[in-house]
């Protein structure tokens, strides 16, 4: 049966629901493949900080290529949906469809491009233009992803596959997260020199890259999902797993850096705390804090922890006092080396971190009230009950 909750929608022809529900299918088999694909590329990183014995084929890279696979099976089934059944321009997941395969693309291409990269040059640093295409694709890939279910959300609002839509675009959504925060690794890292290139950049530069964008990433996201889901648990849940799938590839793989994983996941304490205050659910007066003022609290929270989520990768950039680390004078080996600096310099630079994380969240909670307003009175409803 279907129901168009809106007056201002087109006829919907009949077919158009089973679209919808092969797309919602499609994103929700393509969001673990997203979880696969970033997963492995942050245990690759790893992998290669603790000197790990690898070669191309390693079981990071099987991780990685499995998620590919099933990235790419999911665009070429996206391209069967999209000739078969031309209403979904009606919806705008053509779109969707159309980034997957881009990113599928990208990402197959890589594939032999880093094999050939390494043979003919030998180790290369985390900047080398194939694992920039690799990482490029992946981003497109959960971008995909994560707008194609979000999307079907919004306008799909009953019946079992609007259900489990609602539980795939968690995976989705930490998959984007943990690739944006990839993406400015790639600049923000100074572990870009390999054997005959050095792509790191100034040191100023990757400084700033991190402190700007890592906290815009971070709130953006978790206001966003705040914004779109309005269900209590979904946006702590979506940074507990971006915090908890950092543990078990980036933390847990070296016993010395496990040691400071109790205290890393305190972390994911203020996301719940935030999340109960915004849908009311704390023993508070909710009356005297105002809507807006509790979608700042979000955006200040949820960008001053940057720091603490980067662990133990950000500490290379940031750990000595805002300041890049020498590795080569601090006698940097592997990533366990960073440890003692990162604990030296906690004082100092979480309070700097946190309080520069929390102006970015801030303004960000306020550019995006706007934008969020802007849209409010622009936009027309297109919800569709699908059951």
């Amino acid at each position: 049966m279907i129901l168009v909750a809106s007056q201002y929608m087109e006829p919907i022809l009949s077919p158009f629901p089973n679209a919808l529900k092969f797309s919602m299918i499609v994103l929700m088999f393509a969001s673990v493949g997203s979880l696969m694909q970033i997963s492995a590329g942050n245990w690759d990183v790893t992998s290669h900080l603790l000197l790990t014995p690898e070669s191309f084929f390693t079981p990071s890279h099987t991780l990685l290529y499995t998620g590919i696979g099933i990235l790419s099976l999911s665009s070429i089934i996206g391209i069967v949906i999209m000739l078969k059944y031309r209403e979904l321009k009606k919806s705008g997941l053509t779109l969707t469809f159309k980034l997957l395969i881009i990113g599928s693309v990208l990402s197959i291409i890589s594939g032999p491009s880093d094999f050939i990269w390494h043979e003919t040059f030998g180790a290369d640093g985390f900047l080398s233009p194939t694992h920039l295409m690799l990482i490029t694709g992946m981003l497109i890939n959960s971008s995909a992803v994560a707008i194609g279910l979000v999307r079907l959300n919004s306008f799909v609002n009953a019946g079992t596959i609007y259900q489990l839509g609602r539980i795939f675009i968690v995976p989705a959504l930490v998959a984007l997260w943990l690739n944006l925060i990839s993406y400015v690794y790639m600049f923000a890292l100074p572990i870009s020199d390999g054997e005959l290139f050095n792509f790191n950049l100034n040191p100023i530069a990757e400084s700033l890259i991190a402190l700007v964008f890592l906290p815009l990433i971070n709130s953006g996201l978790f206001l966003l999902v705040l914004k779109k889901t309005h269900t209590v648990g979904i946006a702590s849940a979506i940074a507990a797993g971006v915090i908890i799938l950092t543990a078990f590839t980036n933390i847990l793989p070296s016993q010395a850096l496990s040691n400071l994983l109790p205290f890393y996941l305190l972390a994911i304490i203020p996301f719940v705390l935030v999340d109960l205050l915004i849908y009311d659910k704390l023993p508070l007066n909710n009356r005297t804090i105002r809507n807006k003022l509790k979608f700042v609290i979000a955006g200040a929270v949820s960008g001053s922890l940057f720091y603490v989520i980067g662990y133990p990768l950000l500490p290379l950039t940031l750990s000595d006092y805002l300041r890049p680390v020498n590795l080569e004078q601090t006698g940097f080996v592997t990533i366990v080396d960073i440890i003692p600096s990162f604990v030296n310099s906690l004082p100092v630079v979480l309070p700097i971190t946190l309080v520069i994380g929390a102006i970015i969240g801030i303004l960000s909670a306020r550019v995006y009230e706007r934008i969020d307003g802007f849209k409010a009175k622009n936009s027309k409803s297109d919800k569709v009950i699908v059951e």
